[in-house]
C-alpha cells in the first residue's frame, strides 16, 4: 500500500544547535507575525500563509496590482530573522541576466576555459531571497531559478553548488503562462492574491500607519531580529530531521488530505472547462508538512484531523474567493465523509500491510522463523490486532475482512489490503498457515 506507510512513522537526524528550545523558537516567531499584523491590515491570511511557508521551508509568491505594498511586506517578513546570510533582492526585468541572480562569471577562470559564477552575495548563498516583479523575469532566469527553489542546488555545468535557501517570497502582477513560468509557480507552493482595502476603516487604519512608519520595513519590534536557528530548527522537526523531535502523521490523516486535495482538482476542472486542474504529486507530498508545522504550532507532537484546516493556506490559491469556497467545501465533506469508524479502519489497515511487507522480506532473506518475531510484532502493532490466534498470512486475511468500510475510498483501500495478503501467499509462496 504505497502512500499509506506505518501508523507511527517518524524519520529523525538533525545538526541544528541542541540547546534549542522549540517551543521558546516558535513562540518567538508567532509574536514576530502578530508584530507584523499590527501594520499590514487586511492581510492576517497572507501572514499566515508566509508563516507556513518559513515553517516548512518553502516558498511564496504574492500577487496583487501595483501599489499594494507588497515588496514591504515581504521585505518586512525577512527583516524579523537575524539570517547567517543578508536577505537577497532582486527586481526581475526582462533584460535581467543569469549572473544577476546567481553571480558574474569568475574571469580568472573563465580565462582558463571554465565556466563558473562567483556565486557569493547571490541567491544560492542566501538564507532568504525577495524576487519582485518576478514573471517580469526572462525564461532563461527562470529556468535557472528552478532547482535553486526546488532542488536547493545550482547547477551549471561543472559548477555544482547546494542552496542555503531557505524560503524565496515573489511578487507579481501577472502570471505569465510559458513551460517555465509554470515549472517556477509549481516551485512556489504558497500563492495569494492581494486585494484593495473594500472597508473605510480598514484604509483608514493603513493611512494612520503610514503617518508612523512611512511605509517603511518594519523591522523587528523588540530591535533584535529572531536568530535564524530558530526557524531552521523547526522547519527540520516539520521534516523529520530532528532526532529529539518528531511529528507524527497517522495513516488517516495521510488518506482525508489526499481525498480533500482530489476532490478540490475535481471541483475545480469542473469550474474551468477549458484545462484540467491538477495538483503535483510533489506539492501534495509537500503538504504532509503544512498539517505537521500545525500540530507543531498546537504544542502537539501527533497530527490531527483539525490539523487538515491548515491545508486552507497551501491548495487554494489565498485571496481567490472561488478557490477557498471549494476548499472549504472538500474539506468539510472529506471530514464529515470519513468516520471514526473509516479512519481507526485505515491505520489498522496500513498496519496489516506494514506486517505483510515485513514478512516478505523476511522471507526472501530466509529469517521469517526467526524467534520472537512474531512477539515482537504483535507488541508492535497489537493495538491493531484484534484475533488471539497465531499471527500468520490467515489470521491477517481474517482481519483485513473485518476492516469497517463506510466511506467509497475505505472500500476500495481494504480490497487492496486483501489483494496485497493475498499476493503474499501466490507470488512470494508464503504459506497462509505459516506462522509468521
Amino acid at each position: 500500500m504505497p502512500g499509506i506507510g506505518s501508523p507511527q512513522r517518524e524519520i529523525t537526524v538533525d545538526s541544528s544547535p541542541q540547546t534549542i528550545d522549540p517551543q521558546e523558537a516558535l513562540a518567538s516567531i508567532e509574536a514576530a507575525f502578530e508584530h507584523l499584523r499590527a501594520h499590514f491590515f487586511g492581510r492576517d491570511a497572507v501572514l499566515e500563509q508566509i508563516l507556513y511557508a518559513l515553517l516548512t521551508k518553502e516558498h511564496a509568491l504574492i500577487i496583487g496590482d501595483r501599489g499594494l505594498a507588497k515588496s514591504r511586506l515581504a521585505r518586512s517578513v525577512f527583516a524579523q530573522f537575524e539570517a547567517t546570510r543578508p536577505p537577497f533582492s532582486l527586481q526581475l526585468t526582462r533584460s535581467t541576466s543569469v549572473g544577476q541572480l546567481v553571480g558574474g562569471l569568475d574571469l580568472v577562470a573563465f580565462e582558463r576555459g571554465t565556466y563558473i559564477h562567483n556565486l557569493d552575495g547571490y541567491i544560492v548563498k542566501a538564507n532568504f531571497a525577495f524576487l519582485d516583479e518576478l514573471f517580469d523575469a526572462n525564461d532563461f532566469v527562470l529556468r535557472a531559478l528552478n532547482g535553486i527553489l526546488n532542488e536547493r542546488e545550482f547547477l551549471n555545468g561543472p559548477q555544482i553548488e547546494p542552496a542555503v535557501l531557505h524560503t524565496a517570497i515573489g511578487t507579481t502582477n501577472f502570471i505569465r503562462d510559458t513551460r517555465e513560468s509554470r515549472a517556477v509557480l509549481d516551485r512556489l507552493l504558497f500563492k495569494c492574491v492581494v486585494h484593495r482595502a473594500e472597508s473605510t476603516l480598514e484604509r483608514f487604519a493603513i493611512r494612520r500607519e503610514f503617518i508612523t512608519s512611512h511605509g517603511g520595513t518594519v523591522n523587528a519590534a523588540s530591535g533584535k531580529a529572531i536568530p535564524y536557528a530558530y526557524l531552521n530548527k523547526l522547519s527540520r522537526i516539520i521534516q523529520g530531521e530532528s532526532p529529539n523531535h518528531s511529528i507524527k502523521a497517522p495513516p488517516h490523516i495521510l488518506v482525508m488530505l489526499d481525498q480533500i486535495i482530489s476532490d478540490f482538482e475535481k471541483e475545480v476542472s469542473e469550474k474551468r472547462s477549458d484545462e484540467r486542474f491538477v495538483y503535483s504529486d510533489r506539492s501534495k507530498n509537500k503538504a504532509i508538512h503544512v498539517v505537521m508545522a500545525s500540530a507543531l504550532r498546537s504544542g502537539r507532537t501527533t497530527a490531527e484531523v483539525r490539523d487538515l484546516a491548515a491545508l486552507r493556506f497551501l491548495i487554494p490559491t489565498v485571496g481567490s474567493r472561488d478557490e477557498e469556497e471549494v476548499f472549504n467545501h472538500a474539506l468539510d465533506l472529506t471530514v464529515k465523509a470519513f468516520t471514526s469508524r473509516d479512519r481507526e479502519s485505515v491505520d489498522q489497515a496500513a498496519a496489516i500491510v506494514d506486517l505483510v511487507q515485513e514478512a516478505v522480506e523476511r522471507h526472501r532473506l530466509g529469517t521469517l522463523n526467526e524467534p520472537n518475531w512474531s512477539e515482537r510484532m504483535k507488541t508492535r502493532f497489537g493495538k491493531w490486532i484484534h484475533r488471539d490466534s497465531s499471527l500468520t498470512l490467515s489470521s491477517l486475511m481474517e482481519e483485513a475482512r473485518a476492516l469497517s468500510a463506510d466511506h467509497a475510498v475505505m472500500i476500495k483501500l481494504k480490497e487492496e489490503v486483501l489483494a496485497k495478503v493475498r499476493d503474499a501467499h501466490e507470488k512470494h509462496h508464503i504459506a497462509f498457515e505459516q506462522k509468521l
